[in-house]
């Protein structure tokens, strides 16, 4: 933080130093006009860069020796753009004479008018400023003065003794980094530093506004402070600082956002290499943080630590004054409540948060955030919570589609195409989150864990839940980033699941109970969601047992069929079930469709076989059944025996709403199909003759079906 304004304030020191060196010419001189050239050509030979004084120099000399200056301009180094590295109005500084007879200087006050710096970083990381001469006292700066006779006079142990004071007005400072492609812009700067003397205390004010290209908010700024600077400039102090900014947008029916940040006190000791910051207090609307830091430093690079704060606060009315809009969420008391504590601990390339506690609403998140690098950004996250409902964050259904229940693993790769692939390509992340609780899409996990891990462009997600709906859950998901269309590979297993309570959280109409085994593995392709979607393929297995599908009794229908071919009406039904001692499947995805071609299901009177699709995007069933009465069931002995009439039937619909039906000119009774067995052992010879002929007449095979139809076999 410190750094931004040790470089403004070295640039602002250097030019102020370079108009010391001009009043100091004038205090040999007469005219100082008449040394334009080489002052021009020191300032060249020691910043590389161009001074143009455009302005005269004027010279004044009782009570004080003053130099008042008009405009001026200092280059920029080659590499840069176009602009001056710094431009001023005009200038002025005065010296009382007397302190000069002892070799000292008693500045009476420095006036600086319409300054303007250009700092920048271009593309290659280069700083626009870096020619500067690094800054020296007065005490060790040894100038060569060209005195009227052309001859060098050496001014020597110059020390500064008091500073009157320095005013700054209507300065600029614009910052831009080319690497980066970022810029920020300092305006109407005004700087007052009351008189100035080492070792006192010096009372400093700054205003200035603050504003950011292709932003909304601009920022009024005002500081004060009460610093002291010892006389070998190794220890700054700095008393009851206070910066508050005023954060507004464009748009002027935005109520602006008042911050305050104070420092109690804040001491840097060069020779220690030392910082301490105490009684840090930042005060934003109902925002009330506090902080105590310690540090050190080594030349540019530094560490600090210290305890952070964070009191309770509402994020919706902060982000409703920063202009930030949200939808309005399922939960109208959602995000309503948060607060925050750590222990910091940073250097120039890293940042630890440590012993983190984070309160959202009624969730408490307790753990660590480590940012192993600014450069390559490396993140390690360990972080465990009583419990998190993310639903309750979730837009409500009013304002957006309702969405599909989607598993955990789902909705973590639908997630990924939310951030841009350019910067997940870059993240390398070690993360693990502990939850005893989550609920996502209405589905409660119990004793939750994820680890997450992504490395060069690759992405690993394991999931799992030690109890859901009295089961297990796991899943894992893997994304390969690497090339220009996103790979995705995803598993999940669920083992010994209570049907009825997980069909009940997703808000599902189907009604069934029983437990369930199931296991998925998809892979897709793609650079949007329904490129994704249109190209996953994969397998999914299932095994239901001791199950019960309500509102249609499969037993009920087939005794109704023996009174009646009438269909039977879905409303006799609403209440009935059919129970399932296991149901299984085999199936595989494709262009958005669920097929199944060996589905499996036993009840105690009925073996079902069956094939057909689910349709992922219209929840459509497209089923074709066919079951067989069980005539002995299987003993140690002996298998399973089957009547040999086997029963069709359709399963239409949706999985909410799904309609059976059977087809009832398939089917034959035991007792229509003995009077048929009796007729044809009774008129044999008849029908093997029919047969012949039809033979004969239509073609062969067709006997052999009838042949088949009458038990001829």
């Amino acid at each position: 933080m410190l750094k931004p304004v040790k470089i403004i304030l070295s640039i602002i020191a250097s030019l102020v130093f370079l108009i010391t060196i001009a009043v100091l010419t004038a205090y040999f001189l007469i005219d100082p006009n008449n040394y334009k050239s080489e002052i021009v050509a020191a300032v060249k030979e020691k910043t590389g860069k161009e001074l143009n004084l455009i302005g005269g120099l004027k010279l004044s000399v009782f009570p004080w020796l003053g130099v008042s200056t008009g405009q001026m301009t200092l280059s920029n180094s080659a590499g840069f753009q176009g602009q001056d590295f710094a431009t001023l109005e005009a200038s002025d500084i005065k010296l009382n004479l007397i302190p000069l007879l002892t070799q000292k200087i008693d500045v009476n006050r420095i006036v600086l008018k319409g300054l303007v710096l250009n700092l920048e970083k271009n593309a290659l990381g280069v700083n626009s400023w870096d020619s500067l001469v690094p800054i020296k006292t007065l005490e060790q700066a040894t100038p060569a003065i060209i005195n009227n006779d052309e001859e060098k006079i050496e001014v020597k142990g110059l020390a500064v003794l008091v500073v009157g004071g320095v005013t700054i007005e209507n300065a600029q400072i614009n910052w831009r980094d080319q690497s980066a492609r970022n810029s920020l812009f300092f305006r109407d700067i005004n700087l007052n530093v009351d008189s100035f003397a080492f070792n006192k205390p010096v009372v400093l004010n700054l205003t200035g506004l603050v504003t950011k290209p292709d932003n909304p908010y601009k920022a009024a700024i005002q500081f004060n402070s009460q610093f002291i600077v010892s006389e070998n400039l190794e220890i700054f102090a700095f008393n009851n600082s206070e910066l508050q900014a005023t954060i507004r947008t464009d748009n002027i029916a935005d109520e602006p956002l008042l911050a305050t940040l104070a420092v109690a006190n804040m001491l840097l000791n060069k020779s220690t290499q030392t910082l301490k910051v105490s009684g840090l207090k930042l005060v934003a609307d109902d925002i009330v943080g506090s902080a105590d830091f310690s540090g050190s430093y080594l030349d540019e690079h530094y560490a600090i630590q210290g305890p952070v704060i964070l009191s309770s606060f509402n994020p919706r009315e902060v982000m409703a004054r920063l202009g930030i809009k949200i939808p309005e969420l399922q939960d109208k008391q959602a995000l309503t409540q948060s607060a925050l504590h750590f222990n910091l601990s940073a250097t120039d390339n890293t940042l630890d948060l440590q012993e983190l506690n984070l309160s959202i609403d009624n969730s408490q998140i307790n753990g660590f955030v480590r940012l192993l690098s600014f450069v390559e950004p490396a993140i390690t996250i360990k972080l465990a919570a009583d419990h998190f409902d993310v639903d309750r964050y979730l837009p409500s259904a009013k304002n957006h589609a309702t969405s599909k229940w989607i598993s955990p693993v789902v909705a973590m790769a639908l997630s990924s195409y939310a951030l841009p692939s350019d910067l997940l390509s870059k993240l390398n992340i070690d993360g693990q989150l502990s939850l005893a609780s989550l609920k996502l899409n209405g589905l409660t996990l119990n004793d939750y864990q994820l680890s997450l891990n992504t490395s060069n462009g690759l992405i690993n997600a394991q999931q799992s839940a030690k109890v859901f709906y009295q089961g297990v859950y796991s899943g894992h998901l893997g994304v390969d980033l690497r090339n220009s269309k996103a790979l995705l590979a995803l598993e999940e297993k669920i083992t010994h699941v209570n049907v009825e309570s997980l069909l009940k959280d997703s808000k599902s109409k189907f009604q069934m109970t029983g437990l369930v085994d199931a296991s998925l593995q998809l892979k897709g392709q793609g650079q949007s969601i329904d490129e994704l979607k249109s190209s996953v393929t994969g397998d999914i297995h299932f095994l239901f047992k001791d199950a019960e599908i309500k509102g249609f009794n499969l037993q009920a229908m087939l005794d109704r069929v023996h009174v009646s071919s009438d269909a039977i009406d879905p409303a006799q039904a609403n209440h009935d079930l059919t129970r399932f001692s296991s149901f299984s499947g085999n199936s595989v995805l494709a262009n958005g469709i669920i097929y199944t071609n060996d589905l499996v299901a036993t009840t105690a009177t009925l073996h079902i076989k069956g094939k057909g699709g689910f349709d992922l995007n219209t929840e459509k069933l497209d089923y074709k059944l066919q079951a067989q009465l069980i005539k002995a069931a299987a003993t140690a002995t002996s298998v399973e025996q089957f009547y040999d009439t086997p029963i069709s039937m359709a399963v239409t619909g949706s999985l909410s709403q799904p309609n059976y039906a059977l087809d009832v000119s398939a089917l034959l009774t035991e007792k229509n199909k003995a009077k048929i067995t009796a007729f044809v052992d009774k008129n044999k010879e008849k029908i093997d003759s029919i047969v012949n002929k039809i033979d004969q007449k239509i073609g062969p095979g067709v006997g052999d079906l009838l042949k088949g139809l009458f038990g001829k076999h």
